[in-house]
């Protein structure tokens, strides 16, 4: 079987589905003959058996990954998948499910080139893909270089904000100053800030038949 970890195996049965298939069967057979494995963001390259070949596939995008590394803050899970020590399917269940992004492509976003007859359908690109089945097991950050994200060395957590107590003597006011006696307003001030009403009694306005009560009024209260 090719492929130990959730990675490793996600990634040989997304580039080769049938194990069962003779291209799967001649792949696994010319694994010792790939060359020197090229892994650039994007790109995977090695020649294989005498011919040059390739799988491609767009790297994760910036932003998806920022976005993830800030959630795995809290997550020792997801830290050591995120740096690159260890093969999480969480981490590529929340890519998938979250971002419909998979960390392991699927089948129709890979781009498979062999210099053969065949073009990518072929023995060539399956032993290539075992070959890297393989160095995700023993490296997994390997991976994360293909797919184009940075290997981050060490997650930080998230800083634990430390509340300053406040004494409850903080809270105490001081004593209220003695209220300064009331100032009487003068007859009619209401009316005055008013203005006019508008509305015509005996030939003068409502405002100034009420401040002749108003003072009138006065009167009679001081008399008593």
């Amino acid at each position: 079987m090719i492929g130990k970890g959730p990675w490793a195996r996600l990634f040989a049965t997304a580039v080769v589905p049938d194990e069962s298939s003779s291209v799967a069967e001649h792949g696994r057979r010319l694994v010792e003959s790939v060359g020197r494995l090229v892994v650039e963001a994007g790109t995977l390259s090695a020649s294989v058996d005498g011919c040059e070949v390739a799988i491609a596939a767009e790297p994760v995008p910036p932003r998806i990954w920022a976005a993830l590394t800030r959630s795995a803050r809290n997550s020792p899970q997801l830290v050591a998948a995120i740096e690159g020590r260890a093969q999480s399917v969480h981490l590529e269940h929340l890519m998938t499910l979250d971002w419909d992004r998979p960390l392991v492509p699927r089948k129709r976003e890979l781009a498979r080139r062999c210099s053969c007859e065949r073009g990518g359908a072929c023995e060539h690109v399956a032993a290539l893909a075992y070959a890297f089945a393989e160095e995700i097991d023993q490296d997994p950050a390997a991976l994360l270089r293909w797919r184009g994200v940075d290997v981050v060395e060490e997650v930080e957590p998230e800083p634990i904000v430390e509340v300053e107590t406040v004494a409850p003597e903080a809270w105490d006011a001081g004593s209220l100053p003695e209220p300064r006696p009331l100032r009487a307003l003068p007859v009619g001030a209401v009316l005055k800030r008013l203005g006019p009403s508008g509305l015509r009694i005996g030939g003068d306005d409502l405002a100034e038949v009420l401040e002749r009560a108003y003072v009138e009024f006065a009167k009679t209260t001081k008399s008593a």
